[in-house]
C-alpha cells in the first residue's frame, strides 16, 4: 500500500486563500459576500471566516475594504 503524503494545512489553507485572492482582485467591482467566498475555498463559511482572519490578521471584510479603498487612492 503506498502511503501518499496529504499537504499540510497551512498550505492548503494558502491555497485557498491565493484562490479568493484572486478572485476578490478580479471582482472588486462586484458584490461581494461571505458565502461566495467560503464557496470559492471550499469551506463553510463559518470556518473559512476563522482561517482567513487567522492567517491574514484581519477579517475577509476588511481586506475588501483595505483593497477597494488602496484602489480608489491610485
Amino acid at each position: 500500500m503506498t502511503n501518499i503524503a496529504k499537504p499540510s494545512s497551512k498550505a492548503d489553507y494558502l491555497d485557498r486563500i491565493g484562490r479568493v485572492a484572486t478572485y476578490v482582485h478580479d471582482n472588486l467591482d462586484e458584490p461581494l459576500n461571505l458565502d461566495s467566498l467560503a464557496d470559492i475555498a471550499c469551506m463553510s463559511r463559518f470556518h473559512w471566516h476563522r482561517v482567513y482572519s487567522a492567517m491574514m490578521g484581519e477579517t475577509v471584510a476588511q481586506s475588501v475594504k483595505r483593497l477597494r479603498l488602496t484602489r480608489a487612492s491610485g
